[in-house]
């Protein structure tokens, strides 16, 4: 890696990670909330099942986007190693044509020739 190239690794806690403790101290805050709050403890459970929901349902949700974004990586990455190969292919193709050509070249000057010229 150069010196140019930023290293991912050494930035702190991952996206994931930092989303899932932005929802836990979400769902926290909103607990505390319902619960010091003066109503009812049939509304408040109600409330508490709700906010539930749509925290698992925000969670199934960005769970959803990560896999994708994932897979379209995945994919990517893929498709760059079959391109990188087909290029080494290319070029391996292309330097043997050029070694064959320069050997049969070779092998068509006389001996003393070569010798005079230092090959």
């Amino acid at each position: 890696m150069d010196d140019h190239t930023p290293d991912c690794t050494s930035h702190g806690p991952s996206y994931s990670a930092l989303t899932f403790s932005f929802l836990a101290g979400g769902i926290a805050g909103a607990a505390v909330a319902l619960l010091l709050a003066p109503r009812s403890g049939e509304v408040t459970r109600e409330i508490m099942g709700r906010k539930l929901n749509d925290a698992a349902d925000s969670a199934r949700e960005l769970r959803g986007r990560m896999v994708d974004k994932l897979n379209d990586a995945a994919e990517s990455a893929r498709e760059l190693k079959d391109r990188a190969i087909r290029r080494g292919q290319e070029i391996r193709e292309e330097a043997t044509h050029r070694v064959e050509g320069a050997a049969s070249a070779l092998a068509g000057v006389p001996a003393s020739a070569s010798k005079g010229n230092g090959l």
